[in-house]
């Protein structure tokens, strides 16, 4: 049976939201053991039917973080206590609504880095004006990087990619000030460079400097940055979708008319909503580990954490971490 270790607590929302996702989660995957850490008697009150197929952890202490990250590693909290879990029941993977910076902590201190992999990364998955999503990496955990980061990034990506959509060769592309040759930084370029050089035989194609605009229409599959770019243009794009949703609402609701054509337009407008709202996708995953580490919005609800726990199914029951573990010590032995 596979295993999930679920850090209920540090949820914007409450445990409660946690729990109801786990239990739908449980309802449709009836092979899969989940690790649930936080209140007992809250467990207990939702979950009694599935007790067969869930261990529950009792801890009730939030990660609180006054100077630094590694203060999670202070107090026995849940997210800690979710880590020691992971490890000592050889679970498949983990997920955490907590701390972004705790999260990333954590992951590198408990958790084995894949063989060549420097950092791990944020990635989550975004939509696009077309049809198709984008993995945007790194989206906040690397403020500073190396150029080596990018490519390394882009080949565990290229490999998700390929799994959670079906391509087999996607479109790499490097956020840039522009798409000029001689624009960015010294450490943008050399990255570019390595870019151009490891696409020659990875499972990816390198479309060079992108813009954001080329990003969110669709011209690319996987776009590469550092910590600091990626999380300006994720918090940019979520920004964006809710302030054009006020604005969208304001004027449909002006008059008789434009209700009128609201409407008309209801279904539309319900699958532009849906399209964007990040529940839909769950969460970020945390590259570059040898397990699965999937870190869940904040503010989620039971869709949310629901869809966040279907995340790491995709990675479990398609085998990512041997595959990525395979192809990592293959390479580290061909140099």
């Amino acid at each position: 049976m596979k295993k999930i270790v679920f850090d209920l607590l540090n949820n914007d929302n409450g445990e409660e939201q946690a729990i109801l996702g786990a239990k739908r989660f449980l309802q449709e995957n009836s092979d899969y053991f989940l690790i649930l850490v936080g209140h007992e008697q809250l467990i207990k009150k939702h979950l009694s039917d599935y007790i067969d197929r869930i261990a529950i952890i009792n801890n009730e202490t939030i990660v609180h973080i006054e100077s630094s990250p590694r203060d999670v590693l202070r107090t026995q909290n849940s997210m800690l206590e979710a880590f020691k879990q992971l490890n000592e029941s050889n679970a498949d993977g983990i997920l955490s609504s907590g701390d972004s910076g705790s999260l990333i902590t954590l992951s590198s201190l408990k958790v084995k880095r894949l063989v060549g992999i420097e950092r791990p990364a944020f990635m989550p998955i975004l939509p696009t004006t077309t049809n198709k999503k984008m993995l945007l990496i790194d989206a906040g955990a690397n403020i500073e990087i190396k150029p080596e980061y990018l490519s390394q990034w882009a080949m565990i990506a290229s490999e998700w990619y390929s799994i959670l959509f079906g391509s087999k060769k996607p479109i790499v592309g490097q956020l840039n000030v522009g798409v000029e040759e001689y624009k960015g930084s010294e450490i943008t370029k050399n990255a570019k460079n390595i870019l151009k050089e490891v696409s020659k035989s990875a499972n990816f194609v390198f479309n060079g400097y992108v813009e954001a605009t080329n990003a969110i229409n669709g011209d690319i599959d996987i776009l590469v940055v550092d910590g600091y770019g990626g999380n300006v243009f994720l918090k940019t794009l979520e920004g964006t979708f809710i302030a054009f949703s006020k604005l969208l609402k304001n004027i449909l609701l002006k008059n008789w008319k434009t209700k009128l054509a609201a409407l008309i337009l209801k279904r539309h407008l319900r699958e532009f909503k849906q399209k964007f709202d990040y529940r839909n996708t769950g969460g970020a995953f945390i590259i570059g580990l040898e397990k699965i580490v999937v870190k869940a919005h904040g503010g989620s609800d039971e869709l949310a954490f629901y869809n966040a726990l279907n995340q790491i199914k995709i990675g479990i029951e398609n085998n990512i971490s041997t595959i990525l573990n395979k192809k990592f010590k293959e390479a580290d032995n061909e140099e």
